[in-house]
């Protein structure tokens, strides 16, 4: 009996896919709120561990999730699907339990998304010479009134209502609890993407030269947009960070980006693929890179409008750019040419192609550990 579903019928696939839906939401929820996820994010944030540590490990407790929800989808299924078993009445319970789970699950997902910010437990303080910005997580009426009491002069929430379903039920609640709280809420949506900020960008410098005082700063889960945001008021303000918490990404940690491998030529200089637009958020524009330097060739009609986007890009979040060709009819020495220029750049440097492990990334690696300036 318990090899059944050896064979496979209409009848057990259906049962399967509706149990792991079932299993999957509530112990995905339980996962995050009071498992092993949660358990992850609360040693990271004791013990102070890089955001690649910490991602890593959330990895592998996502994979030990799997495997736990595969296991029980398929016990479970065995059991309801089971022609020798005639106990309906249990068969039902089992059935009703099961889509209560689902459906009370995907409700908290769905419309009270603020239990899942308690995941994110760094904070971190970054002041300049007018303002301080402490950045969290997702703020709930309680928490306002602390920092009212504490007196912060306001709360910038960088939530965007496009980010459905949590993040628009998350701006009106922070907007009523604002309210009770008589707190300020200055609200500067930002996509977890790099694309279509441009107004938030201008917003963001703007307040980088007018805010004075103390205000609190968070996005949702992650912290990429909290991370683009401090970048923006430190090179436009131009100070140097007094108290900041370790919760950028760090490419020095990374090993590969979606288009391939990431390469340290030397000390703070990373060779790496063009990064994507989650990408170049998370590890680019995040205030720990200094130099950025494509080697795509603008006489290709692809490789120009990659480089028109990131010129734009680069200029609007006033990051350090700069294009220097490498192509394959390139003599030896003409590229040497041009990583000593490189080598001048302030570190830590990203220089990218398109492809970190195509013939010509290879060249170049090969000649700039050949070089010798310092």
């Amino acid at each position: 009996m318990d090899n059944f579903l050896t064979k496979i019928t209409v009848s057990n696939t259906l049962t399967f896919l509706y149990t792991g839906l079932c299993l999957v939401f509530p112990m995905g929820l339980l996962s995050l709120t009071v498992g092993p996820n949660r358990w992850v994010a609360q040693l990271a944030a004791l013990y102070k561990w890089s955001d690649e540590t910490q991602s890593t490990l959330q990895k592998v407790a996502i994979v030990f999730f799997l495997v736990v929800v595969l296991w029980a989808t398929i016990k479970v299924t065995q059991y309801l699907d089971n022609k020798f078993n005639y106990n309906r009445k249990q068969k039902r319970i089992v059935w009703g339990l099961l889509s209560i789970g689902l459906l009370c699950s995907v409700y908290i997902f769905s419309f009270q998304p603020e239990v899942l910010t308690a995941i994110n437990v760094n904070n971190s303080v970054d002041r300049s010479e007018t303002a301080e910005y402490h950045f969290g997580p997702y703020p709930d009426e309680a928490k306002l009134a602390q920092l009212k009491a504490e007196k912060y002069d306001g709360v910038i929430s960088l939530l965007h209502p496009m980010v459905v379903p949590a993040e628009p039920i998350l701006m009106d609640k922070e907007k009523i609890n604002a309210e009770k709280s008589g707190i300020k809420l200055i609200s500067v949506p930002m996509l977890p993407w790099i694309s279509k900020n441009d107004s938030s960008v201008v917003a963001i410098r703007k307040m980088a030269r007018e805010l004075k005082g103390k205000y609190y700063v968070h996005c949702y889960l992650g912290k990429d947009r909290a991370n683009v945001f401090k970048n923006l008021i430190r090179k436009e303000t131009g100070h140097t960070v007094k108290g900041v918490a370790n919760s950028e990404r760090r490419i020095d940690l990374k090993k590969q980006f979606e288009r391939g491998p990431i390469f340290t030529l030397e000390n703070e200089v990373y060779l790496t693929p063009c990064p994507t637009d989650e990408e170049m958020l998370a590890y680019i524009l995040n205030g720990k890179i200094n130099s950025v330097v494509s080697l795509l060739n603008p006489e290709e009609e692809g490789d120009a409008k990659i480089l028109e986007t990131e010129q734009t890009l680069m200029t609007r979040y006033n990051q350090f750019y700069a294009n220097h060709p490498v192509t394959k009819k390139m003599t030896d020495a003409e590229i040497l040419e041009k990583i000593k220029v490189i080598k001048t750049y302030r570190k830590p440097i990203v220089i990218h192609a398109f492809f970190s492990d195509n013939s010509t990334a290879k060249r170049f690696k090969e000649l700039y550990s050949k070089d010798r300036t310092p």
